[in-house]
């Protein structure tokens, strides 16, 4: 028998068609896919980070320097100046007060002074505010609303509930907070009463029906009472015939005649987010002026019987608060022996 010696397979000889032949070392490794392993946890080489100097740029949250933050107007010059004037023209109604207190037999702190600030700046606002007064008045809504607003700011407080007026008297001037309490003193029209309790925290000038509804509603919706004194005409007694709510026919200060008083204490006290305080007049332009507060007086008298707790009568000016403390008045109304001669009104 010969033996042949067995001959490699040929590729694809096989009915698989697996066999690759000899080795060939030129021969390019087969394309077969990696193992799925995974990478070895390696840590990071500690290497320090480049030393790259930071930009040159300010902080986006930040304020550049030297400028006054967004919501804070900026800082106003006072006139040292003015500011010596006011002391003393401040001293010196305080003492024409305090006099006229101990001549009544009364005590100064029991008085509660309102400066009349219409129609001078609010940096006198500021400036009467350094010096403890917090009682400010105004009436005209078109001058009133930018000045409340910008000495508040000023100031640095916010408007918040009134302090029910207890402790404001004349020695201390403290009203249980620093906020300036605001008086709305002028004839108040229905169209004007919104604009109007966006700032006030008192208004003494009601002396019609109308109003009464206008006002409840709105402090209602603010969220905070309003304090409220019946504007009482003292210029001519019973020329209404006291019908509720009417004013004096021919006053040109406004007010209610006398008669008509106790029926419309009645619907303000009735009326939610009303409180009412007491009265308020003017002097007539002809006559003396203490007869016309001693009728005030009487007025006020009467109306506490029904209405204890209207404790206030808002009289007497920067001429005639004697008079007015002589006759029992509780608040003040002092504008140009403070401030001086009015600037005139545009």
């Amino acid at each position: 028998m010969i033996h042949r010696p067995e001959m490699p397979a040929r590729h694809g000889a096989s009915g698989s068609g697996e066999s690759d032949g000899p080795f060939d070392p030129d021969r390019p490794a087969p394309d077969r896919p990696a193992p799925d392993r995974p990478a070895p946890d390696r840590p990071a080489p500690d290497r320090p980070a480049p030393d790259r100097p930071a930009p040159d740029r300010p902080a986006p949250d930040r304020p550049a320097p030297d400028r006054p933050a967004p919501d804070r107007p900026a800082p106003i010059e006072l006139d040292p100046a003015r500011l010596d004037r006011l002391t003393q023209r401040l001293a010196e109604v305080r003492a024409r007060i305090a006099g006229a207190a101990r001549a009544a037999g009364r005590d100064p702190d029991h008085l509660t002074l309102i400066a009349v600030s219409k129609t001078y700046p609010p940096q006198d606002v500021v400036m009467m505010h350094t010096l403890g007064v917090r009682h400010f008045a105004e009436n005209r809504e078109q001058e009133a609303g930018p000045k409340v607003s910008l000495v508040t700011r000023l100031i640095g407080g916010e408007r918040s509930v009134p302090a029910k007026g207890t402790g404001d008297g004349l020695s201390s001037g403290a009203t249980g907070s620093d906020d300036p309490i605001w008086h709305f003193v002028g004839q108040l029209q229905r169209n004007k009463a919104r604009s109007v309790l966006r700032w006030a925290d008192w208004v003494q000038s009601v002396d019609r029906v109308s109003l009464v509804p206008v006002l409840s509603r709105l402090a209602m919706e603010r969220g905070r009472p309003l304090s409220i004194c019946l504007q009482v005409s003292l210029d001519l007694p019973g020329a209404s015939d006291g019908k509720i709510g009417a004013s004096i026919a021919g006053s040109r200060r406004g007010g209610i005649d006398p008669a008509g008083l106790s029926a419309l204490a009645d619907l303000v006290e009735e009326a939610p987010g009303l409180a009412l305080r007491g009265v308020m007049a003017v002097a007539p332009r002809r006559g003396q002026p203490r007869p016309a507060f001693a009728r005030l007086r009487e007025v006020a008298e009467r109306l506490k019987v029904g209405h204890p707790q209207a404790t206030v009568i808002s009289a007497g000016m920067s001429g005639d608060l004697e008079d007015a403390v002589a006759e029992g008045a509780t608040h003040l109304r002092i504008g140009t022996a403070l401030f001086g001669e009015r600037p005139g009104v545009p």
